[in-house]
């Protein structure tokens, strides 16, 4: 080839770069792509056009295109930075892991590699070290940089998930809280969020909602783009709600959520999973539903292991709540396979036998799973629940002293709390003087260090118990220790007077005197304390009602004076009064019918008994005030009353009283 040829093939090559950086300043990187590949075709090994088309890979969003050509046209040594970056967005985070230590080793110590550092280490969830990296680069990095608040902004938020995991931050990563930006101030509350300190994540994420819809809407976003950012600041708040109690808020916030169409995927699946934690076993298809799409296999990548298993937990319980116990054991039993550290697995299933009314068969998983994890407090709690259910609480004594074998560690195994739990079970199996020696190797222990509020739980614990099995010396001992230790501990002098007080009461009246006086109240509301009924909740007791209180605090109203009885003109207190009197005038005995109403009575419809007998008659009547019958003997009695007639039959009317009645059938 020509010298000529040569200088017109540069001009051309130069052409296209110029055309392809004048299309990427615009943002059409596809077109770009074009102008790049009639470089390469020019020249197949020309390192910068290769190298801008691994850029306009990364660009378009071809990751695996670029590591492709990345790995063929280049040595391992070349393009680090674009190597590692690759490799990250295929979520390939173990392999970048290993390749940055190898750069490491060897002295590369590239910002933007260090930074890819802490940023894979916190995808794999190492918190620790990405805290170290991020932390070293905002000491090299001026606080006026560009950079600044990228950098600060991710060491946050390796800070808040390093609290969520339920780790520890050193004393030297505290720094200042600085809000410039929305993303900033949302860090920080996720900090003080894992620091269960409420308030402020409260007033932070206020905040951080507020600068980011004024610095959006300065920099011209639509209301769609601003409404997709504020969804993951929205989902944090409603989660602090829903960690206060304010579930109704919380479930509001939610649904705003999942309501707007372009919400990320992963703050979808993510409030998808906490309204159906907050509705409980309400509405449990449609959680069913919601928890389909929290746990879809896109998002495998994008969450961390720790959501993956608490969204995967959560569709096991809610098969229990369904009563798909079948189908619920073996979702869990697979859930195990996955995640073997998970307690939690272990109880779903212990609570399908439970659920079916099998409370034995429950206690003997329960036992099987003690003996794979004997140190899990969660599952041998649950055992000793179930024991003491089945008012068994000789076998819960024996599973909490198995447990505690089981921790190596003194500090742990006399906690306050195991300690008053193991005393309570010897109590209740009848054997306080094992109750006392638990209490005396626990004190023991706490009194050969520093006094702690350990070591003061444990022999107040101890003092209480042999002042109530009177055992007051020894109480008095342990009291006497708790006072000098601190003297104006209250409860510990009122131990002292209450110990000394059993065998020697001039002691008991000189540690007396250092008890505070009890403030005696002038006013008291009598009424009230005759409605406080000893061991009887307040809600049992029925309040007085605003108009009954109205009535007691009136005036009693003034007597009536009683009214004379109204009496007969005639009356004469001489005369008893008739007896009748209060019977109708046709029920009395004087009662006589006059007119035609007794000739109509006379004669009595059909079937009306008739004195005398009547046709077939027996030769008996009973009529009304006259009795007579045929009987053996002779003799026969009546009555002095007079005659009383049969009913009356009904009056025919008056007049065309045959008009309407009903002619006869012939035949």
């Amino acid at each position: 080839m020509s010298a000529q040829d040569n200088l017109s093939k540069e001009a051309t090559i130069t052409q296209l770069f110029s055309d392809a950086e004048r299309i990427i300043n615009q943002g059409e990187y596809a077109k770009a792509l074009k102008s790049i590949d009639k470089v390469l075709n020019l020249s197949p090994n020309d390192f910068d056009a290769l190298h801008c088309k691994v850029i306009i890979f990364l660009k378009l969003g071809k990751y695996q295109n670029a590591l492709d050509l990345v790995t063929k046209s280049f040595s391992e040594d070349q393009l680090p930075l674009e190597r590692v970056y690759c490799l990250y967005r295929l979520n390939k985070f173990s392999e970048g892991a290993e390749l940055l230590r190898k750069y490491r080793t060897a002295g590369n110590n590239d910002s933007g590699l260090r930074h890819l550092e802490a940023q894979v280490a916190y995808k794999l969830e190492d918190y620790n070290s990405s805290l170290e990296t991020y932390y070293s680069l905002i000491q090299e990095t001026d606080a006026k940089e560009d950079t600044y608040n990228d950098v600060l902004t991710n060491f946050n938020a390796a800070k808040a998930a390093l609290l969520f995991s339920g780790g520890k931050v050193k004393e030297k990563y505290a720094m200042a809280d600085s809000v410039n930006t929305y993303e900033l101030a949302y860090n920080y509350a996720c900090i003080y969020l894992g620091r269960k300190d409420f308030k402020k994540v409260e007033k932070l994420l206020i905040t951080a909602r507020n600068i980011c819809r004024k610095s959006l809407s300065d920099d011209d976003y639509s209301e769609e783009e601003i409404e997709q950012e504020l969804g993951t600041i929205n989902v944090q708040l409603a989660y602090l709600y829903q960690l206060q109690g304010r579930t109704a808020e919380a479930i509001d916030l939610y649904q705003s959520v999942l309501k707007f169409k372009g919400t990320d995927m992963t703050v979808s699946a993510i409030a998808s999973n906490n309204l159906v934690a907050a509705k409980k076993d309400s509405e449990l298809f449609d959680s069913a539903r919601k928890l389909k799409v929290a746990s879809a296999n896109t998002l495998d990548t994008k969450l961390f292991r720790s959501q993956r298993r608490i969204i995967a937990m959560n569709e096991a319980l809610l098969l229990l709540y369904m009563h798909k116990y079948a189908v619920c054991q073996d979702v869990s039993r697979k859930l195990l396979e996955a995640y073997p550290e998970n307690d939690d697995l272990y109880l779903i299933l212990a609570s399908i036998p439970y659920r079916q009314k099998k409370i034995t068969k429950a206690i003997q998983e329960l036992q099987e799973f003690t003996k794979l994890k004997p140190e899990s407090l969660s599952i041998n709690f649950a055992l000793m629940q179930l024991q003491l259910l089945q008012s068994n609480p000789t076998s819960a004594l024996e599973t909490l002293e198995n447990h505690l074998s089981s921790i190596k560690d003194d500090a742990g195994k006399y906690r306050p709390g195991y300690v008053g739990l193991l005393v309570w079970l010897h109590e209740k199996v009848g054997k306080p003087e094992n109750a006392v020696r638990a209490l005396d190797q626990a004190g023991t222990f706490w009194k050969s260090g520093v006094m702690s509020d350990e070591s003061r739980s444990i022999l107040k614990q101890t003092a209480a118990f042999k002042l109530k099995t009177t055992r007051y010396h020894e109480a008095a001992q342990d009291y006497e220790q708790l006072v000098k230790g601190d003297p104006l501990d209250i409860q510990a002098l009122a131990g002292l007077v209450a110990s000394y007080s059993q065998y020697d009461i001039n002691l008991a009246e000189k540690y007396e005197s250092s008890l505070p006086d009890v403030s005696v109240q002038t006013e008291v509301d009598i009424e009230s304390l005759e409605k406080v009924v000893p061991g009887v909740k307040k809600s049992y007791i029925k309040k007085a009602d605003v108009k009954t209180i109205e009535k007691q605090t009136k005036t009693p109203p003034k007597k009536k004076k009683k009214r004379k009885p109204l009496l007969p003109k005639n009356y004469d207190p001489a005369v008893p009064p008739d007896p009748e009197r209060w019977l109708p005038k046709r029920e009395r005995s004087g009662f006589k019918i006059k007119g035609k109403r007794k000739q109509q009575l006379m004669k009595g419809s059909q079937g009306v008994a008739i004195a005398g007998g009547g046709i077939g008659g027996t030769g008996s009547a009973n009529i009304a005030g006259r009795s007579t019958s045929n009987v053996s003997s002779s003799e026969t009695t009546a009555t002095s009353q007079p005659e009383q007639p049969a009913p009356a039959p009904t009056p025919k009317p008056k007049g065309g009283g045959d008009k309407n009645k009903k002619k006869k059938k012939k035949g």
